[in-house]
């Protein structure tokens, strides 16, 4: 596994009790977590599932029919619930929820071939947004300001969290493009407040504070009364460097500084192991470079989450916490002469019912059939807890796209997936299998060597605001499609 070309890490949080009272969802709190690392350590109260509404193939129907004409069907284009009149002109229906729920993510490759998107909340007639969806996506204007919405390689995407009480319906003008939309849908009886024009207007401050935020995502504010503890270790083949935490609190920044001959091979070859609370199995066992999303080799790029600075420097603002103490450890398996700077900023945290333990896993296959078909799985987990993000490396030795393959989703045992995407690249955010490098709070291409499509690629995607609540199971799987 150590060697394997095609690589990823997985990042999810793991429930080990029962979550809390209900409470209510303003607009206020809602925009909120859009920055809120440190809520995610908590199993969100009140409740919640994500779910997603996509132009997905329908001739897609039974996972056993694994051909180009059902499981494997690729004709993304176009797809949606229904056709609706209004006013004499036709409407094409996107999405039609029953709340209280809120929308949290909306994604395009062409939303200029969508013409005017219309959000219908509550089972009011009239709509509470009416624009171009090249506005709503491309960062047009408030409340859809840069960089909570805009595009980044040829992709189009919103962050922005439209809320509603009771339902949600979401229509086109035309009907030959592309969309995602994610939402959530809160247990019943939550009190929601939903959204309007007016309630953008007064809290425009708030979502001037957000987006400014997000545009400097690797700007680190230090939580009160933290301290610092380090690991600087010049580690031969076969050696480790170990730190321990011998009370409770929480990680709040983690960054790593490697020195070697060969940074590829030290970052894949270097294991990261965190055990919390003397548990018998690390929580996080990764390569060391892919835990911070930018395998292979230092890329640099900035994000919410992770990333690695113009120095080579990689940071980790997830929050751990940890009831009565940590263990984090770093083992060279590279065959070669790793130094390595750990530093750690550990601060008080109030563990709760809710709390999680920080989890995350790596995968690597290679080769890597791309005939017949398949669903490479992600992660499968079973347990409770939320899904929070995923990096991917692809080695492709040709220039062709390599990424046609829609992700698939399963929730809580779920026999078809409540997420079904449309490609690869536009999971990540991106669209038309571009080989640009992007950078964003939320989603990232930091490599792809070029030309064309060949050689090392590096995207990651970070659950934020979209994170994926899990009961009793979750299944990542993704198309091999090319």
């Amino acid at each position: 596994m150590m060697r394997a070309q095609h690589g990823m890490v997985l990042v999810g949080l793991m429930l080990v009790s029962a979550f809390g009272a209900q409470a209510g969802v303003t607009v206020e709190s809602l925009w909120n977590e859009m920055t809120d690392l440190e809520g995610l350590t908590q199993f969100p109260a009140p409740a919640y599932v994500c779910k997603q509404f996509s132009s997905y193939d329908r001739r897609s129907t039974d996972p056993e029919v694994k051909t180009d004409e059902n499981w494997f069907a690729n004709g993304d284009r176009g797809q949606h619930l229904r056709v609706e009149e209004r006013n004499g002109a036709e409407e094409w229906v996107l999405m039609d929820a029953d709340g209280p729920g809120a929308i949290v993510r909306f994604w395009s490759a062409n939303p200029s071939d969508a013409g005017i998107v219309r959000v219908y909340i509550d089972g009011v007639e009239e709509p509470v947004l009416e624009l171009p969806l090249t506005s709503m996506l491309g960062g047009g204007g408030m409340p859809f300001v840069k960089p909570i919405s805009g595009e980044r390689s040829r992709g189009w995407n919103s962050y922005l969290p439209i809320p509603y009480a009771r339902h949600c319906k979401v229509t086109t003008s035309k009907r030959d493009f592309y969309y995602q939309v994610n939402c959530r849908t809160y247990e019943p009886g939550t009190q929601v407040e939903s959204f309007s024009l007016e309630t953008a207007s007064a809290h425009e401050e708030l979502i001037e504070r957000i987006a400014a935020r997000l545009a400097r995502p690797g700007h680190f504010r230090m939580p009160p009364d933290a301290k610092t503890v380090h690991l600087d270790a010049d580690l031969a083949p076969g050696k480790e460097g170990v730190v321990d935490v011998g009370e409770p609190g929480a990680f709040y920044r983690a960054t790593v500084h490697v020195e070697a001959e060969d940074m590829d091979a030290a970052l894949r070859g270097c294991l990261l192991e965190i055990t919390f609370d003397e548990a018998e199995e690390p929580a996080v066992l990764t390569p060391l470079g892919d835990f911070f999303g930018a395998a292979p080799g230092l890329n640099t790029y900035a994000a919410l989450p992770c990333g690695v600075l113009a120095d080579g420097t990689m940071y980790a603002h997830w929050v751990m916490p940890f009831a009565r103490s940590a263990e984090v450890r770093v083992v060279n398996h590279s065959g070669r002469q790793v130094g390595v700077s750990v530093s750690l900023l550990v601060g008080a945290y109030a563990w709760t019912d809710r709390s999680m333990y920080f989890h995350a896993a790596w995968r690597g296959e290679y080769p890597l059939a791309t005939q017949p078909r398949q669903d490479w799985t992600y992660v499968q987990v079973d347990g409770k807890g939320v899904y929070v993000g995923d990096m991917l490396h692809i080695t492709n030795p040709v220039k062709q796209w390599w990424g046609e393959g829609d992700e698939k989703i399963y929730i809580d045992g779920e026999d078809f997936p409540s997420h079904f995407g449309t490609g690869t690249e536009d999971y990540y955010g991106y669209a038309w299998c571009c080989n640009e490098p992007f950078e964003h709070a939320y989603h990232n291409q930091p490599r792809c060597d070029g030309p064309g499509n060949y050689g090392q690629t590096s995207v990651n995607r970070f659950h934020i605001i979209d994170a994926i609540p899990f009961t009793t199971s979750f299944r990542f799987d993704m198309e091999v499609w090319h």
